[in-house]
């Protein structure tokens, strides 16, 4: 049974999943194992049902979805008198929807959308709600929904020092100390933000697609750029971590997160002590650990510790 939702506004991005009650939720020892290279399921993370994504200027595709949460169904689906004869469910309160939003006119467009469906309570993390998470930075109101979600899930996984790669729009790295304080970060471009960025604040250069290539040297403009893009990124997701772990420790766990970790993780190796980089831990192997939906898993653990106060 579904207990509540939670969604993640991004900017580019919207990610809608239904959380099961902690009764009915997976048990461990019967969750499907992981894929390599995944982390092992968390309570959070068992709870979370499917992840619908959309384009955050689609945002009115969840709407179905929506309304097949609080039990309403879809146009067409019965005729009026077919309706009228099935049993009518006792009436429920209303269905809570808890969201994490770096983009405040998506959020006002999901605002107007849970109205038009009606049965839905929506709460905005660190609005309605607090993020449960210590900060040790000059500004914690401006820190991101989504890096402080993302961190504490993290924390609550590695139970110990980590680090969050959460490769989006934006390339955050972020750190958590092994008592659960978040420590900061760093924010760099994401390849498709640095293409736009060269193409409006250039006379010439074009706005082209980036997808990862193997050669540095491009033969023509558009392969310059994709090339600088691509191997840049790389060089800064190396760097970044590698940073990190001198500054959070060399026992903190890494995960990766976001569309991008996947082409985070094959860079991982290097940073690891399987290949030779900037860094150089010793040989020593460290956790490193993807997890797709860090930020839904923050939001389910923030809103069920809320919950029962």
């Amino acid at each position: 049974m579904t207990d509540f939702l939670v969604a993640a506004l991004g900017n580019t991005t919207a990610a809608l999943a239904p959380v099961a009650d902690e009764t009915s939720a997976t048990p461990e020892d019967e969750a499907t194992p992981p894929m390599p290279g995944e982390a092992p399921p968390s309570a959070a993370s068992r709870a979370l049902g499917p992840v619908r994504r959309v384009p955050v200027d689609r945002l009115e595709e969840l709407k179905p979805a929506l309304e097949a949460h609080v039990g309403r169904p879809p146009p067409g689906a019965a005729c009026p008198a077919a309706r009228r004869a099935q049993p009518t469910a006792a009436p429920r309160a209303s269905l809570p929807l808890v969201v994490a939003s770096v983009n405040p006119p998506a959020l006002e467009r999901l605002r107007r959308l849970a109205e038009e469906v009606g049965g839905l309570r929506l709460l905005v993390a660190r609005e309605d709600l607090p993020i449960p998470l210590r900060t040790d930075v000059d500004e914690p109101e401006r820190v991101g929904a989504d890096r402080l979600l993302a961190a504490l899930a993290a924390h609550r996984r590695a139970r110990g020092p980590c680090i969050i790669l959460d490769a989006g729009t934006a390339l955050t790295v972020n750190g958590v100390s092994a008592e659960g304080v978040f420590l900061g970060g760093a924010i760099f471009p994401g390849p498709e933000l640095a293409a736009r960025s060269l193409a409006e604040g250039t006379a010439l250069l074009p706005n082209v697609d980036v997808w990862d290539v193997e050669r540095v040297i491009g033969k023509n403009t558009e392969e310059a750029i994709r090339a600088g893009i691509c191997h840049g990124w790389r060089g800064a997701a190396t760097a970044l971590l590698a940073g990190a772990l001198a500054e959070v420790g060399e026992t903190a766990t890494i995960f990766l997160t976001g569309g991008g970790a996947g082409a985070a993780a094959s860079e991982v190796p290097i940073l690891l002590g399987h290949g030779t980089g900037a860094h150089e831990p010793g040989g020593e192997a460290k956790a490193c650990r993807t997890v797709a939906d860090l930020v839904l898993e923050g939001l389910v653990i923030a809103y069920r510790e809320w919950h029962k106060g």
